[in-house]
């Protein structure tokens, strides 16, 4: 286990706080160059920071995660985020929410556990693109089951490379309206999609899942949501928190 926890490369640290207006950026700080983030910033918006550690590989560690590791990575904040801690836990794992303080509106939720059946994450599966193939059909249960089976719902799994690192990433995409027909909003139609980049990776001691998805509201069709938000702006928003997060466990 690493002793030193917070080290100089985790460059972007600030403070969470109530979101104040800007005019909605058009792209993200590339951390990977295949990432192939949008190109045509607005001249009035700021790009979206990102964390990134050296540019080294993930930590290895060598046994589970303490509880006083995961406690110390929960503490990191990085500016233009806000942080909502979800659960701790030195059996199951640690969970913690990363959201844009503006638009676009881009969560990732990094969960971090120790390889065993106990863990939220289950055991941990080797980094090997068959074995991960062959767990579609759970993978997929990321998905939100209104959208799971429409066969207009894309999902994709497949294998990247960071820092010389193999990690396994899935990507789903598929949206669907309705009519609410209960409650106060009863009558009301809705629209439900998930745009989701979702990285895992382990080192046999622990694993991480980072899921970076659009959570703006589905106001304009769903393709012109994605020509505004690329896909390259997830996966480089997820690289970027696993690097910074492998950095400090």
């Amino acid at each position: 286990m690493r002793s030193a926890l917070f080290v100089a490369v985790i460059a972007i640290v600030g403070c969470k706080g109530k979101p104040k207006h800007r005019p909605p950026p058009e792209n993200l700080t590339q951390v990977d160059p295949k990432a192939k983030p949008s190109t045509t910033p607005s001249p009035n918006a700021p790009d979206i920071l990102l964390p990134h550690g050296d540019g080294s590989p993930p930590l290895k560690t060598t046994e589970p995660l303490s509880m006083a590791t995961m406690a110390a990575i929960q503490k990191v904040t990085y500016k233009g985020f806000q942080t909502q801690r979800h659960a701790i836990n030195v059996e199951k794992g640690s969970e913690v929410a990363y959201i844009t303080e503006d638009h676009p509106r881009i969560s990732t939720t990094v969960t971090i556990a120790p390889c065993s059946d106990q863990a939220v994450l289950g055991p941990c599966v080797p980094i090997n693109l068959g074995a991960w193939t062959a767990r579609t059909t759970e993978l997929k249960k990321m998905i939100p089951p209104d959208l799971r089976d429409l066969p207009e719902t894309k999902f994709a799994v497949g294998s990247a490379k960071f820092h010389d690192t193999d990690l396994i990433f899935t990507f789903q995409l598929g949206a669907t309206t309705g009519v609410k027909t209960s409650g106060s909003n009863a009558g009301m139609s809705y629209v439900e999609y998930t745009y989701a980049y979702i990285l895992y990776y382990n080192d046999g001691h622990n694993q991480i899942r980072v899921v970076s998805e659009l959570k703006d509201e589905a106001n304009q069709p769903l393709d012109k949501m994605v020509t505004a938000t690329p896909r390259g702006d997830l996966e480089a928003t997820a690289q970027a928190f696993f690097d910074a997060t492998t950095q400090l466990w």
